[in-house]
C-alpha cells in the first residue's frame, strides 16, 4: 500500500526523491516532443517586454503581426514615446486592449529612458538575476511572468514562468492546487530543474494549445499522460 501511494496523489504528498524523479521525466519527454523554440519572441530584452504586452489576451498570429507592424512604424522605442498616442493606437488596435497595451508601453519607455537614458534594456544583462527581477516588476503593468519571460528569452535566465498554460498542466499533473498562475511561480520553479525550465514552458505552451487544452484535452495523445492525476482520475 505504500508503494502505491508514491505512484498516485498530488506530488507534494510524495518524498522529494519520488518528486524530483516525476519531474524529470516530465520535463524530458516535453523536451523530446517540443524542443526548445523560442515561440517568436525577440532576443532583444525591450522588443521581447513590447511583445509579451501585445500579447496579452490575443492569438499567436494577431500578437506577431501586431509587432512587426508596431517595428515597421517606429524606429525606435524612443520614437514611440515622441509620437502621439493617437499614431500608437491604431497598429495595437488588432490586438485587443490596445488604449491599456499603449498606456502601459509609454509608461514602461518613459521610465527605462528616465533610468537609463535611452529605452533600451541590454544594460540588465550586465546585472545579477535578482536585480533584474526587482527592476522589471517595477515597471509599469510588469508582472511576475512578463518579467521572468524576458529573462528567460533573452538573458538566458534560470526562471520559469507560470502562464495560463503551464499553470493549467501543472494543475491537472498534480504539482500545484493553487488556483491561479500568479500563486505557483514559487513552487514549480522548485519544483522544475534550472535546465529544464526553458524547455517545460515552452513545451507546456505548444502542449497547452495542441493536447491539454482547456476544454476537451486529447488526453490520449497525451505525451505525459502517465505522470498525469486528471489522467489517472478519468481511468480510475
Amino acid at each position: 500500500m505504500g508503494n502505491l501511494a508514491t505512484k498516485t496523489g498530488p506530488i507534494w504528498r510524495k518524498p522529494l526523491q519520488v518528486r524530483n524523479r516525476i519531474a524529470r521525466k516530465v520535463c524530458e519527454q516535453l523536451r523530446a516532443d517540443y524542443g526548445t523554440p523560442r515561440l517568436g519572441n525577440p532576443m532583444d530584452p525591450l522588443d521581447d517586454l513590447v511583445y509579451i504586452v501585445i500579447s496579452n489576451k490575443t492569438s499567436p498570429r494577431i500578437a506577431r503581426l501586431t509587432y512587426r507592424r508596431l517595428k515597421m512604424r517606429f524606429g525606435s522605442w524612443d520614437e514611440v514615446l515622441a509620437s502621439r498616442a493617437e499614431v500608437l493606437h491604431p497598429i495595437l488596435r488588432p490586438a485587443g486592449l490596445w488604449r491599456i497595451k499603449g498606456r502601459q508601453l509609454r509608461a514602461t519607455f518613459k521610465k527605462i529612458r528616465e533610468d537609463f537614458g535611452i529605452c533600451d534594456l541590454k544594460a540588465l544583462r550586465n546585472v545579477g538575476e535578482d536585480s533584474v527581477h526587482e527592476y522589471l516588476v517595477a515597471l509599469p503593468g510588469v508582472s511576475d511572468k512578463v518579467a521572468k519571460c524576458v529573462m528567460m528569452y533573452t538573458m538566458r535566465a534560470s526562471v520559469l514562468p507560470v502562464d495560463a498554460h503551464v499553470h493549467r498542466i501543472a494543475t491537472r499533473l498534480g504539482w500545484t492546487a493553487r488556483k491561479r498562475a500568479d500563486q505557483s511561480h514559487e513552487e514549480l520553479e522548485a519544483l522544475v530543474p534550472p535546465d529544464f525550465r526553458y524547455a517545460f514552458h515552452v513545451g507546456c505552451v505548444l502542449h497547452g494549445r495542441k493536447i491539454c487544452r482547456p476544454e476537451k484535452p486529447a488526453c490520449q495523445q497525451c505525451c505525459i499522460n502517465r505522470s498525469c492525476e486528471y489522467f489517472r482520475k478519468l481511468h480510475a
